[in-house]
């Protein structure tokens, strides 16, 4: 199986560039936020980023892959070639890699980031430019192992792209990597 793992700050492309490996190569995509927003609705809480957030920790605090364990048990049975994301813990990266797969951490200015969320309208994503910036700081460092801690998690990917120019300038990017892996 060919998987890819990908991190980075919120509204930097990772989902941009998950939709992309799955319409143009036939990836299989499993999103940890979808699992988590189900998780959520599931329990009769509102599926915010802080809902998510918090059942993100819950599963951690089973084990430092036990939410990667969790969301990986859902690709169907035969599948080839999946994306897998996000992962926020170093741990969570040197799962997908034991997995035998890549991670790719994206990352884009803070205020562009946050009008491309602002845009999308999800309710995890209905919160003012403090209240982004706040939640980043959080997840960017851990208080506790097993916890979210992007900055460590972005450090442990195999290439940091920073997309500031546009969607093809980094679909571009993206696949010259995965290419240059061999797995596309």
């Amino acid at each position: 199986m060919i998987l890819v793992g990908i991190t980075g700050t919120h509204g930097a492309g990772k989902g941009t560039i998950t939709q992309h490996l799955c319409d143009r190569h036939g990836f299989v995509c499993r999103s940890v936020s979808e699992f988590l927003a189900e998780e959520a609705t599931r329990r009769e809480l509102y599926p915010d980023r802080g809902a998510r957030h918090m059942l993100a920790n819950e599963y951690r605090a089973r084990g430092p892959r036990a939410l990667m364990e969790a969301v990986f048990a859902t690709i169907p049975e035969g599948a080839d070639r999946v994306v897998l994301e996000p992962q926020y813990t170093p741990d969570e990266v040197r799962f997908i890699r034991e997995k035998g797969g890549v991670v790719i951490a994206l990352d884009a200015d803070m205020e562009m980031r946050y009008k491309r969320v602002h845009v999308r309208g999800s309710a995890k994503d209905d919160v003012s430019y403090e209240e982004f910036k706040a939640a980043e700081e959080r997840e960017m460092e851990a208080a506790r192992s097993g916890e979210q801690n992007l900055r460590a998690t972005m450090q442990e990917a195999d290439v940091l792209l920073i997309n500031d120019a546009g969607i093809q300038e980094l679909v571009d990017s993206v696949d010259t990597f995965l290419k240059e892996k061999g797995l596309i």
